[in-house]
């Protein structure tokens, strides 16, 4: 759904057809690498997925010398199917699960020790991301559109928001009296 959404929409956004160059520069203008699991060796291969199910036209042009191109259009139907998509995304609010929530549940099982650890790794980790979210974010203000730089600041609240959670979590389990002290207590 998600890459569906994203060709659908720089189709729809661009109002001209395009080839495959234009839609990996429009993929780097709107930083989507940043907030979207895309690669762009997929995206010939959805292209040619749509174009299969009417969603989007290709036409091959030939530019003097240059080898042919084929040049893409969304469709009234693409045009549609992008629509039910974006409210979906829009007004669809899932709950998010998270799978170290499921290790949460199990902490009394490990070593407090082996908690205490894995709590601090993934405070590393979070602080981690939060640099590297500041440090893009720095070289790309100005570059991009404000919508990238609002993804960014997302994915910045969500970290700080992680880390302030695992912090708050690790003083717990200090405090703790159910964990295990030590592997000799299985």
């Amino acid at each position: 759904m998600v890459v569906r959404l994203i060709l659908l929409g720089i189709l729809s956004h661009n109002r001209r057809p395009i080839h495959g160059y234009d839609i990996k520069s429009k993929l780097k203008e709107w930083a989507v690498g940043e907030y979207a699991p895309l690669s762009y060796g997929s995206i010939y291969y959805n292209l040619e997925r749509m174009e299969n199910e009417g969603l989007v036209t290709s036409r091959v042009v030939k530019n003097g010398k240059r080898p042919e191109r084929k040049l893409y259009s969304i469709t009234e139907k693409g045009e549609s199917e992008l629509m039910s998509l974006l409210r979906k995304n829009y007004f669809e609010i899932e709950r998010p699960f998270y799978p170290f929530d499921i290790g949460v549940s199990m902490f009394k099982l490990m070593p407090k020790g082996e908690v205490m650890e894995a709590l601090n790794k993934r405070i590393g980790v979070a602080k981690e991301h939060i640099d590297m979210g500041l440090r893009e974010k720095a070289q790309l203000e100005g570059r991009i559109p404000f919508f990238a730089l609002a993804i960014i600041n997302h994915y910045l609240y969500h970290f700080e928001a992680e880390k302030k959670w695992l912090e708050g979590l690790m003083g717990e389990v200090e405090k703790w009296q159910g964990l295990r002290e030590n592997d000799a207590e299985s």
